[in-house]
């Protein structure tokens, strides 16, 4: 009898490891073929389940399976390679790292060892965390899934370990579908759980482990034919899953299932020509047996070249690194993964010291954490540099995506019985909104902050993102609550409106658009930007009705380049050097960046802004791109303080320079009640 398909060693899956990882790598290089190859990832999850969730299945049905065994392999397969990444990052970064940098360097590497990367993620990952591409752990939230996949399955499979394999099936069956369900379901409301968290990916895994199962009876592979069909069909939907996505696309959910469907193609059609030619030849074989370390050390070091650099690497760059990560690969699996994962001691013995050594770092992770990312290493402006700039980043007066009610808190408010001036709009608006909140208070008034991220201030028009399914609908519902306050509320006397008006038709939005919230279809540029226009000015109609005066402000300019990384630079002398290798271009006088590196808004929505603040009487309107630029350039930092929290959202700094002399409110005399 053929050993069971899920324990032989095959040639073809780490040929399949090998597409999956390269798509992943070159698709984090930026390489615009592959899209979407951040689905290689799905097709690990499937390789993974189909092996080790067999493994478990075989083991639990011959009643050899030891959870210290299992467990031992595990840490034996995983902790290694990784444990080198972390010491070698946590080394680089004390001259590379700011201390906030160094910091979240630190939490990244415990969450990563201890296997909930994905959790860390998705609380971090919001409109205003820090840039993906900036640490250097964000690859490990798919080991905090697997880990805790496998942390649960052989419960479930012990659990049922007197049932027939048919009952077995279907149990797994009706899960995946469940939590496939759950993802699609949840990808309106919570695409960022939806992304990272393990009951909206279980079932990638699980359909791994439900082919292993089905097929753990089989003695030989599939004959010839419809090998062969289901080979070409499962490389052309892989083929597709990598190219034809991409960062828009709501996933994970009903797209997933092209990688999903093509692995499991792939992993069933075992002699088909493309298998036994192609996915088995020699290279395809080597890159898939080292795909492990690649995946851990790539990212990395991209995410430091992306800290070194104010403005994007090219995607020349990144592939240049990326064959640099392939040579450390190379070295991790010959001298780390492979002496380590083959050492032969008692598994409790071998638990007992990857325990000791994981405690070991984590306490050397937790006293980097604590130290705020030891903050002496640089000068002391550094830090107060730092703390500036992130004291501009958000806040929790900024509802997120799936938010459709204001926060009425005091924090929000702010309701001491004087005179109110409130401020409505999107997250380039609660940029505004310290600086906003000191004229307020200076003048003798309360503040109103009511804002939600991608969420322009419009009546009658919504913004389409199709990342976010759910988000035009709970976008017009936030509006026309937060209007409804603001209208009704005698005491609130001024009322700021501004945006990124022109962010559903910037480059790199996707297929976003301003659509009527009853229909949510894009019907082209020129009739969304019409109904923007018509939108703003039954806005600011409805608000001058209610008896409130009304500013409209034109948006900040978008930088090419990342300002606050750049002023944070300045105090770091190794990241400025290399700073100066990569990009010798990069000569920012003044703190003042020529036009083609800043994102130059459209004409036609500047001018929509501007015609729908005038065409009604009693409106202010002031260009805020006119504030910051001239025909030579736009100002971006001022006596060596940033005035952006990142390429495109105002620092409080930059929140002052926007609003000086420009909102001038005479003082209240209403007392307090």
């Amino acid at each position: 009898m053929a050993p069971d398909p899920s324990r032989r060693y095959r040639r073809d899956i780490d040929g399949l490891r090998a597409i999956a990882v390269t798509a992943v790598v070159l698709f984090h290089a930026g390489l615009s073929p592959l899209k979407s190859g951040f689905t290689g990832v799905d097709i690990f999850f499937v390789i993974s389940g189909f092996l080790i969730g067999g493994i478990v299945y075989r083991d639990v049905g011959t009643k050899r399976f030891r959870f210290d065994t299992f467990y031992a392999r595990r840490a034996a397969r995983i902790l290694p390679a990784l444990m080198a990444v972390i010491a070698f990052v946590t080394i680089l970064g004390v001259v590379l790292a700011s201390p906030q940098d160094y910091r979240q360097i630190a939490i990244g590497a415990m969450a990563a060892l201890s296997g909930w990367s994905n959790i860390l993620f998705w609380r971090q990952v919001n409109y205003f965390s820090p840039d993906a591409h900036l640490d250097p752990f964000l690859m490990t939230w798919s080991l905090g899934v697997e880990e805790q996949f496998y942390l649960l399955f052989p419960f479930l499979l012990l659990a049922l370990r007197r049932m027939q394999r048919s009952f077995v099936l279907v149990v797994i069956g009706v899960l995946c579908l469940g939590s496939l369900v759950l993802a699609i379901i949840g990808m309106g409301r919570w695409p960022t759980a939806v992304f990272y968290l393990l009951p909206t990916r279980a079932w990638e895994l699980g359909a791994g482990t439900f082919l292993a199962i089905a097929r753990s009876g089989a003695t030989r592979p599939l004959p010839a034919l419809p090998a062969n069909i289901l080979g070409f069909a499962g490389i052309g939907l892989v083929v597709l899953s990598v190219c034809l996505f991409n960062e828009h696309t709501p996933f994970p959910g009903l797209a997933a299932l092209l990688p999903v469907g093509g692995t499991l193609a792939l992993v069933l059609a075992e002699g088909s020509v493309f298998n036994r030619t192609i996915l088995s030849a020699r290279p395809f074989v080597g890159v898939g047996l080292i795909s492990y370390s690649w995946y851990l050390w790539h990212w990395p070091l991209m995410a430091l070249t992306w800290l070194c650099m104010a403005q994007a690497p090219r995607p020349a760059q990144l592939v240049v690194v990326a064959f640099v990560s392939l040579g450390l690969a190379v070295l991790s699996w010959r001298y780390i993964e492979q002496p380590f994962r083959h050492v032969r001691l008692p598994s409790r013995t071998v638990l007992l010291r990857y325990g000791s050594a994981t405690a070991l770092c984590g306490v050397a992770l937790a006293a980097i954490y604590m130290s705020h990312g030891f903050p002496a290493r640089f000068n002391p402006a550094l830090q107060i540099t730092e703390a500036s700039l992130a004291a501009g980043r958000g806040g929790s007066c900024l509802a997120n995506y799936g938010d459709a009610r204001p926060n009425t808190s005091f924090a929000c408010m702010h309701d001491t019985g004087r005179l109110q001036i409130a401020l409505l709009g999107d997250s380039h608006a609660a940029a505004l909104a310290p600086a906003l909140a000191r004229i307020a208070h200076e003048g003798g008034y309360d503040f109103v902050q009511f804002t939600k991220s991608s969420c322009p201030p419009l009546m009658g028009a919504t913004r389409l993102m199709p990342q976010h399914p759910g988000h035009a609908a709970t976008c017009a519902l936030y509006n026309e609550r937060a209007m409804a306050l603001v209208a009704s509320n005698p005491e609130v006397q001024l009322v700021v409106l501004t945006g990124y008006w022109s962010a559903p038709y910037e480059a790199d939005a996707g297929n976003d658009a301003y659509v009527d919230p009853a229909h949510p279809v894009d019907d082209g540029v020129v009739a969304g930007i019409a109904r923007m226009r018509d939108a703003l000015i039954r806005t600011e109609t409805t608000l001058t009705q209610a008896g409130k005066k009304v500013i409209v402000l034109g948006d900040v300019p978008h930088f090419r380049l990342d300002p606050a990384r750049e002023a944070v630079t300045a105090f770091m002398p190794v990241r400025a050097w290399i700073e100066h290798q990569l990009d010798p271009a990069l000569a920012l006088a003044g703190g003042i960046a020529p036009l083609p590196w800043v994102v130059t808004p459209s004409p036609s929505i500047e001018n929509a802004v501007r015609v729908a603040a005038t065409t009604i009487g009693g409106i202010t309107y002031a260009s805020l791109y006119e504030r910051f630029c001239t025909p030579q350039g736009c100002r971006f930092s001022r006596e060596s303080a940033s005035l952006y929290a990142d390429s495109q959202h105002l620092s409080g700094v930059g929140g002052e320079f926007a609003l000086k002399g420009l909102i001038d409110v005479a003082p209240s005399t209403m007392a307090d009640k």
